[in-house]
């Protein structure tokens, strides 16, 4: 169920270290939850966007948007917050977040919860 309201934390906070290799992070939740907080601190003028793709299942890789074709990723661009929208975890039922940067290495925080940005 999604609040209409300022997101709630409903799980610890998680930090992915983006670079060039397509990385994994399991996340999972104190409760159940189907969205996610992401914020990447990074300077604008100096970070990197970090492309990030939810799934279920393992293995499902994200990569970096190009003109000539669709990738699968989001960008979190620096300076960012971002809420998505998932697949359901909890204590018991992992959420696999791939991650990468087109250049260079940024941190990105995941927090899973509840409500809007």
């Amino acid at each position: 169920m999604a609040y209409n309201s300022a997101f709630y934390p409903m799980g610890r906070t998680f930090v992915l270290v983006g670079n060039t290799t397509n990385q994994s992070a399991n996340i999972y939740s104190d409760s159940p939850c189907a969205q996610y907080l992401f914020v990447n601190h990074e300077v604008a003028s100096t970070g990197q966007p970090v492309y990030v793709r939810i799934s279920a299942t393992a293995g499902q890789n994200a990569a970096v948007a190009n003109a000539t074709s669709g990738n699968y990723g989001v960008p979190i661009r620096p300076a960012e917050s971002l809420v998505l929208s998932g697949p359901q975890c909890s204590s018991s039922s992992n959420v696999y977040i791939t991650y990468i940067t087109a250049a260079g290495t940024a941190n990105v925080y995941v927090t899973p919860g509840e409500g809007m940005r």
